[in-house]
């Protein structure tokens, strides 16, 4: 059977929309970069709300809380964060392991569940003992026998008061406590109705500020933070500073011993760490229109490797701490340098190869090419009629070759497609010799005039 001799005809089998085992990857393909790019521009356009556990409506860490949401909405719009009344840094924990919430205030003394990932200290809070002057407190142990408000329940600042107990040898049934709202207890405290209060709050309180300056109200030193802190590594002996309650004449009057520690923002670890990376480089970058809103915010801080908590930091807040670090790359430049040095080596040897392979499937292209061009030689001064038979076969056995040659890579498509043009003009030189000598063959059998 005579082979296809039209160069349209033999490419036309490559032809992928002819072809479905070249047309379904290439359909394939086409869904997935256009399933990419939805995704892409719906991931642009989301906008992510977050729950933030903050305590009470009073506390420090509510306010800056509700300062934080403002300013990040501002410069983020895309990140919404809702602030949560709650009791305090227990129930903060415990809605944030129950992802009823993504973020979260707490006392660095509080113990986390798995799913806490520290972002930054907020602000320092210190143990404030303030007694009636009546009450003849003078000491914290000096509680005994006496009446004391305490912060609600499911709070930091609860379990503090009894961590400050068990230091010192302050057992439950020798004072009256009773776990009280701020409110109730200012308000027990002006009527004289308890003896002393216990909070665990930023220097300058504005609440405690009114118990010693308008009801009479007394700091007591917390003396033995030093000693506090080898069981308990939140905590830090610090002071209260004179006068951070009155200037004139100075409330405390001197610099009050106290213990502190940190009111620390944590996330959950299944909050994008890019959401937590943009909502960290904004409390950082944005700090000082953070401190206008709320002078308290300035204190705002990464967490210290010796701050006692003990949590991991999330990885949204690692990514922007460790931004000016060198990163893998750059930290074994030396080693990707030389790996680069080989890789660039060994693909100027691939090209040098591949040239070279080219080069070669050239040479055989031009090969068959001239064994074309010398059998139309032939076929020009051939005289015989059973000698271009022959050489038709010859040309056909050419043809067969070169298509198997192109089905194995030994020749280019380009050097196939200059054979074709070449074998093409051969078999016409073919027809036309053929002609030419049945016209001679005739002429000579004519008889002559």
């Amino acid at each position: 059977m005579t082979p296809n001799l039209s160069l349209n005809g033999f490419l036309s089998r490559y032809n992928f929309m002819t072809n479905p085992i070249l047309l379904i990857p290439l359909l394939l393909s086409f869904g997935l970069i256009v399933f990419l790019g939805v995704h892409i521009v719906i991931d642009i356009n989301q906008v992510h709300y977050l729950n933030i556990a903050a305590g009470s409506k009073q506390s420090e860490s509510y306010i800056l809380s509700q300062v934080m949401a403002q300013v990040v909405a501002k410069h983020e719009p895309k990140i919404q964060l809702r602030v949560i009344e709650t009791k305090g840094s227990e129930e903060n924990i415990q809605l944030l392991e129950e992802n009823k919430v993504q973020l979260a205030t707490a006392q660095a003394d509080i113990p986390t569940l798995p799913s806490a990932r520290l972002i930054c200290n907020l602000f320092s809070d210190a143990f404030q003992l303030i007694v009636t002057e009546k009450s003849g407190i003078q000491e914290v142990a000096g509680v005994k026998g006496k009446r004391i408000a305490l912060p609600p329940q499911g709070g930091g600042q609860y379990n503090s008061f009894w961590e400050l107990a068990k230091h010192y040898r302050l057992v439950g049934n020798e004072f009256t406590h009773t776990a009280m709202s701020e409110e109730q207890a200012d308000l027990l405290f002006r009527n004289q109705q308890i003896d002393a209060v216990f909070r665990v709050r930023p220097p300058g309180n504005k609440s405690i500020q009114q118990l010693v300056q308008n009801s009479n109200g007394r700091l007591v030193a917390i003396d033995q933070g030093a000693a506090m802190k080898i069981t308990q590594p939140a905590f830090e002996p610090a002071f209260i500073p004179k006068g951070a309650y009155q200037g004139n004449p100075p409330i405390p009057a001197i610099n009050l011993p106290t213990v502190t520690l940190q009111r620390t923002l944590l996330a959950s670890k299944f909050v994008d760490a890019g959401i937590v990376r943009q909502i960290t480089a904004i409390l950082y970058d944005y700090r000082q229109e953070l401190a206008n809103l709320m002078p308290l915010a300035a204190n705002i801080s990464p967490p210290s490797t010796v701050s006692g908590t003990g949590l991991p930091l999330h990885l949204g807040a690692a990514a922007y701490y460790d931004r000016e670090k060198p990163n893998f790359i750059q930290e074994n430049a030396d080693y990707f340098g030389l790996i680069l040095t080989f890789v660039l080596l060994l693909g100027s040897w691939l090209w040098q190869l591949k040239v070279r392979f080219e080069k070669l499937q050239k040479n055989r292209g031009d090969d068959f090419n001239q064994d074309i061009v010398k059998l139309i030689r032939t076929i020009e001064s051939c005289q015989d009629i059973n000698k271009l038979e022959k050489i038709r076969i010859e040309l056909l056995d050419e043809f067969e070759k070169v298509v198997e040659a192109l089905d194995k890579d030994r020749i280019t498509p380009e050097s196939f497609q200059s054979f074709t043009f070449t074998w093409e003009a051969g078999m016409s030189a073919l027809r036309d010799r053929k002609l030419w000598l049945a016209r001679e063959t005739l002429a000579r059998q004519q008889p002559k005039p």
